[in-house]
């Protein structure tokens, strides 16, 4: 009698079961539900409860000298990671860095920073005339592509290699270093100068 019940019961499961299916595969082919996108995020400054010192890579500066992000500590540094013909956010963060340093007035101890993802394509002289652009005081940064690599990383950079072959960052953020040379700020594409330079206050004598 206990094995009837028991049978039973398996085919009263079956049936549902099968139930269930036939109704979930009849409403994928009536209404396809489309998935609701994510709602737009309010651009912030993240401060680093725990900052990170990047690894220092060699690099070479717009003169083509050898250079360390170690070689700027003492400073406050404004840094953006792009290519001289950015195709994403990136192209905002050297006009947004000119408002910054309007704000700010000359500091000694402040420099801003582009750190150009392609050792080709962001050339030490390529960089040069780019920055010239904007600020011949802004510094220009770029290192071979196993470095770069090794130091986006750090900074939560995702770099891509696009059709012509230039490896491209897709850095929705600027950063800001401490004069201990620790990434102590992420700032999201889209705030203003002045929020930039507002958060900053945090670590910054101003």
């Amino acid at each position: 009698m206990v094995y009837h019940q028991v049978r039973k019961l398996r085919c009263i499961m079956k049936l549902i079961f099968g139930v269930c299916v036939a109704w979930v595969v009849l409403m994928g082919c009536v209404s396809p539900i489309a998935p609701t996108p994510a709602p737009t995020l309010v651009p912030k400054a993240i401060f680093v409860d725990n900052p990170i010192v990047p690894p220092d890579v060699p690099m070479v500066n717009q003169d083509g000298r050898p250079t360390m992000l170690s070689d700027f500590r003492g400073k406050y540094a404004f840094v953006t990671f792009s290519n001289i013909d950015c195709q994403e956010t990136c192209v905002d963060a050297l006009p947004t860095f000119q408002q910054v340093k309007r704000i700010l007035g000359e500091r000694e101890d402040v420099i801003y920073i582009m750190v150009g993802t392609d050792f080709v394509a962001d050339s030490p002289a390529a960089l040069k005339a780019y920055l010239a652009q904007y600020d011949p005081s802004f510094i220009g940064l770029t290192a071979e592509r196993t470095n770069m690599s090794a130091l986006a990383v750090r900074f939560g950079i995702h770099s891509y290699e696009r059709r012509d072959g230039t490896l491209a960052p897709h850095a929705p953020f600027a950063y800001l270093l401490d004069k201990q040379g620790r990434l102590v700020f992420f700032f999201q594409s889209g705030l203003t100068a002045q929020q930039i330079v507002d958060a900053a206050k945090r670590v910054m004598k101003i």
